[in-house]
């Protein structure tokens, strides 16, 4: 009884360790939902958040880099990328889609510097993760 223990035991392991190791997650920033939350008719642009000194989560933000988007004027837009380099892609925002600018060469902590705090409404952009297990359950 004991070498069936001895056989069952490191092989459920190996079992259960092989299946959470295989198992992912997918993550992929969620800016439809954040750009949602803006308004429809101004800019919006998107950076990295800034580095937090003593969050905590060094390890954790290290897979993960967080992204905020915001709701500008036309000036501050213009401001922005007479300043930094930008490039463009679209999302889709309901019945129709949104041009937004990513800005390179600065964080959000830099943004909110430079435009300074005039109403302009920042978003954390969430992680939108699928987990899926790496088997078919019903064998096929």
């Amino acid at each position: 009884m004991l070498a069936t223990w001895l056989f069952i035991v490191p092989l459920l392991s190996f079992f259960s360790f092989s299946v959470v190791a295989g198992a992912r997650t997918f993550n992929k920033p969620d800016y439809e939902g954040a750009v949602r939350q803006l308004p429809r008719d101004k800019p919006v642009v998107v950076v990295p958040a800034a580095p937090q000194d003593n969050d905590g989560n060094g390890l954790l933000q290290s897979f993960t880099e967080r992204h905020f988007v915001c709701s500008v004027t036309a000036g501050e837009l213009v401001r922005i990328q007479t300043r930094y380099r930008t490039s463009r892609f679209t999302v889709g925002h309901g019945n129709h889609s949104v041009d937004v600018v990513s800005v390179y060469g600065a964080n959000e902590r830099d943004l909110r510097s430079y435009l300074g705090d005039n109403g302009v409404r920042w978003v954390l952009v969430q992680l939108a993760s699928v987990f899926f297990l790496p088997f078919d359950p019903h064998g096929s």
